[in-house]
């Protein structure tokens, strides 16, 4: 039989346990950012643009558990990469409806310090006013894509860089984005994963998604509890193929729902683009 003490021990142990867990997943992992290194080839990358750069951040969710002090801290973080892009992809407050200067335009100022040899792209998700928060992003000096396409140059090379508007609350449309494009490389910001499932016979190299938080919760030995996707855990976070397209799901830097992390720390994602056949990849779900 267990003893009242052994039970009063393992009781004991059980609360700490939680409360450690709680404590971290509250005031710890939502702070400590991941920074991910990762290398996409395609095979008809112009040479001129062979090594570019490009930084990601994804759903900031600006609101009271999402302080200015760390936006400004990833915004740094960013910075000292040196990229030659940078591209965000959606949700930059937690409240669509937030047409103030409550969180939207503070967000929007920290932003502005991000710095880009070859310029700063973003598109809309599905928390963002899409009037309010286009016209406070372009005065940060930030170019929304929303379904439309601009050319990269360097020289006489060039490549595309896509952004469609959000999947869900916005009205996506590729055919128009992609019109008027080439044969040449096509890099698509899409806020929502699931767009990826439109693309079959899309001339698309390489798609940067967001929206998952990875999942948010993950937790060990099983994954995470709820995923915002109609395909549930398959695009959850991490490095995707897809046909002939790649897709790459950034965790974001955010909170959305409940003000915790964990096993799913926030994420800047610095991507190198290389000339080359793509190989394998084995679609990842980033679990503890």
């Amino acid at each position: 039989m267990i003893s009242r003490r052994m039970f009063m021990q393992g009781f004991l142990g059980s609360g700490i346990a939680v409360l450690s867990v709680g404590t971290y997943s509250r005031f710890l992992e939502p702070r400590w950012i991941e920074l991910n290194r990762v290398t996409i080839k395609i095979d008809k990358l112009p040479q001129r643009f062979e090594g570019m750069t490009i930084a990601q951040m994804s759903d900031i969710h600006h609101c009271q558990y999402v302080p200015k002090e760390f936006i400004r801290r990833c915004v740094r973080k960013v910075n000292a990469l040196f990229p030659d892009v940078i591209v965000l992809t959606g949700d930059y407050v937690y409240y669509q409806n937030d047409t103030t200067s409550t969180f939207l335009s503070p967000v929007a100022n920290e932003l502005a310090g991000l710095k880009a040899k070859e310029g700063v792209f973003a598109v809309l998700g599905n928390h963002d006013n899409k009037d309010n928060t286009f016209i406070s992003l372009s005065k940060a000096g930030i170019r929304v894509l929303i379904n439309e396409h601009v050319p990269l140059y360097r020289k006489s090379d060039y490549l595309f860089i896509a952004g469609v508007d959000d999947l869900w609350r916005g009205r996506m449309d590729l055919d128009r984005t992609l019109k008027g494009t080439d044969d040449k490389p096509k890099i698509l910001l899409a806020h929502n994963p699931d767009t990826i499932e439109m693309m079959k016979n899309k001339d698309v190299d390489f798609v940067i998604s967001g929206h998952t938080h990875g999942g948010q919760v993950n937790l060990p030995l099983y994954g995470p509890p709820v995923v915002p996707s109609k395909f549930g855990v398959r695009y959850t976070s991490g490095l995707f193929r897809e046909g002939d397209i790649m897709m790459y799901v950034n965790k974001g830097i955010g909170l959305s729902g409940f003000p915790v992390r964990f096993c799913a720390r926030p994420e800047i994602t610095l991507f190198t683009l290389r000339r080359g056949r793509t190989e394998d990849v084995i679609n990842q779900r980033v679990w503890c």
